[in-house]
């Protein structure tokens, strides 16, 4: 889909777009819901492609409780990364568990093959990584290659927000400084992801950068793979009825 097209489905959503109509218009699925997954529908509208991430069938309790929240997340994200390339377009928010955002067609990197990629992609990666820094968004999640894809134009483009965060207007040094950590680690997980698929690419100073560990990493990784844990265990019904 274009940028015109988004900017047409935008106007579209925001008189006409129900939940109706997307369930009528759906012609694919990415994803079923389950758990604390959300579904990923592909909806096409006078011809138009869009995504709509949908936590209606979640499980209940994830559904009422932490669904709303993500999608507040991620409609606040792409709110402030509208007009960034590579970054889908936002269409607009549904109702409080989904919110529809331009398609892409391309393929997620954990299904590209080692070889591929060249060394405009990451360069032309590292520029979507830096706008959406300048715009306060850092993502959070890019060492997961599902959320960078590899559009049939040959361009990187990012996906899902719901870990981002935002870089906050205040004056506070500390929100500024742990923001900039984020974004330290959105910068690594770009060589990580050339580590993993295309080492021969690397220089000799992004293996050093590689080499050096960032400070927080390990806590980090351990604090947000507890709270995921923690969340399924209290929030999914598979948890509580095994």
């Amino acid at each position: 889909m274009s940028s015109e097209s988004a900017s047409k489905l935008i106007k579209y959503d925001m008189r006409c777009l129900s939940r109706s109509l997307v369930e009528e218009k759906t012609v694919d699925y990415y994803r079923i819901a389950g758990g604390t997954r959300p579904d990923l529908r592909v909806v096409d509208i006078d011809g138009n492609r869009l995504v709509v991430k949908d936590f209606k069938h979640s499980d209940f309790l994830f559904r009422a409780i932490v669904g709303p929240i993500l999608v507040r997340r991620e409609f606040g994200a792409l709110r402030n990364l509208i007009g960034v390339k590579g970054i889908p377009q936002l269409i607009g928010r549904l109702d409080r568990y989904a919110i529809a955002i331009e398609h892409i067609t391309g393929t997620s990197l954990d299904k590209v093959e080692p070889g591929v990629l060249t060394d405009d992609f990451y360069s032309d990666l590292r520029t979507v990584i830096d706008g959406m820094h300048s715009r306060g968004v850092a993502h959070c999640d890019l060492r997961s290659r599902g959320n960078v894809m590899l559009g049939n134009d040959g361009k990187p483009y990012v996906i899902d927000f719901a870990a981002c965060v935002y870089r906050g207007r205040g004056i506070n040094p500390f929100i500024k400084w742990l923001f900039r950590q984020f974004v330290l680690a959105d910068n690594n997980a770009i060589l990580r992801i050339k580590q993993r698929l295309s080492p021969e690419l690397l220089t000799d100073a992004e293996q050093i950068e590689l080499d050096t560990p960032l400070p927080f990493e390990v806590p980090a990784r351990r604090v947000g793979e507890n709270v995921r844990k923690l969340t399924r265990i209290l929030l999914t019904r598979r948890n509580r009825d095994s």
